[in-house]
């Protein structure tokens, strides 16, 4: 009965995602709250107190992803995405999926340090500027690695992103990512928006330009740069903000941490997941702010960025790979 129940909860997860999420965000801010209210019993300021309640809880990024591993499966979810979009490719242009899947095949294995690239077929339907150009970077030996993989895409640590980022060669520019849930507040409700953690370069790289105000630049990606500003989805500002064409410059609530809108992405541009559309997009380095002590900034067990560049005019897979292949010891 024991397994049965555990498979039944399984199932359900699966089927109310959005559901889970919720009471995993709600749960968490609950216990925030009591934590916060019990220092300020102890005669802490209110706003002092809910930011060492913060401090004391830890990473919420992890948290949520953590919480997210033990109540859903996964690696099904993903695989069932996978195959679903797969068999649309596979219908619509056999030809050119066989060739990609070859393609994908392309690895290198010298040393523990080498990155395997990947044309990943799913980046090729990304509204992007010239998406068949983009590629992943992924570890080709797992071997020995350990820590957290906070991600369901192939991913990297942020020393190593930051390593590929000031010393690569290989690509024309490099950009990461990851997936978040951020939690908003307003009106004293709490909900969660799908969030971005972005490198500065990730719009410029990929070609999105702002129907509204400006996009992130490698300027608003550095250390310490605190939380000055929130890139949203066009839908986002449909849904929370009504289309409203002064939304710049307005504050939405993150985690509790007042946060400044500075532009809005055009209709189009989903993110960078088919299916799972992004409201809210932030700086990597702000998660210093809203991770706390615990944040992967500087963890080197924490596999969370998924890293792509955009191949060189003129440049192929194949010398891509080889000139990582070389550069990969020293990275």
């Amino acid at each position: 009965m024991g397994w049965f129940s555990e498979m039944w909860r399984r199932v359900l997860m699966l089927v109310r995602r959005d559901r889970f999420r919720r009471d995993l965000e709600e749960e968490m801010q609950h216990h925030l709250a009591l934590k916060a209210q019990a220092l300020g019993a102890d005669g802490m300021p209110e706003e002092e107190a809910h930011f060492a309640a913060q401090r004391e809880f830890g990473n919420t990024l992890l948290l949520r992803k953590r919480g997210h591993d033990m109540w859903g499966w996964n690696s099904i979810e993903q695989i069932g995405q996978d195959l679903r979009y797969g068999l649309r490719t596979l219908a619509n242009n056999p030809g050119f999926t066989i060739v990609a899947t070859l393609t994908l095949a392309l690895g290198i294995g010298a040393n523990m340090a080498i990155f395997q690239l990947l044309n990943a077929i799913r980046l090729r339907s990304l509204p992007v500027e010239n998406p068949q150009e983009l590629v992943g970077l992924e570890l080709a030996d797992e071997t020995g690695k350990r820590g957290d993989q906070a991600s369901w895409y192939p991913a990297l640590t942020n020393p190593l992103w930051e390593e590929i980022r000031d010393h690569q060669q290989v690509f024309s520019r490099v950009f990461a990512w990851a997936t978040d849930d951020f939690p908003l507040t307003s009106a004293g409700e709490a909900h969660s928006a799908r969030g971005l953690w972005v490198s500065g370069d990730f719009f410029r790289v990929l070609g999105v330009q702002p129907i509204l105000g400006r996009v992130f630049t490698a300027a608003d990606d550095h250390r310490g740069c605190g939380l000055q500003g929130a890139v949203v989805s066009y839908s986002f500002w449909q849904r929370e903000l009504g289309g409203d064409k002064a939304a710049i410059g307005r504050r939405i609530s993150i985690d509790y941490h007042p946060t400044e809108i500075i532009g809005v992405t055009p209709a189009g541009f989903f993110g960078m997941e088919v299916g799972h559309p992004y409201d809210v997009a932030l700086p990597v380095c702000s998660v210093a702010v809203l991770g706390g002590e615990s944040n992967f900034l500087d963890a080197g067990t924490i596999w969370v960025l998924t890293v792509m560049g955009r191949l060189k005019s003129g440049s192929t897979l194949k010398q891509a790979a080889e000139q990582l292949r070389v550069a990969s010891p020293g990275i």
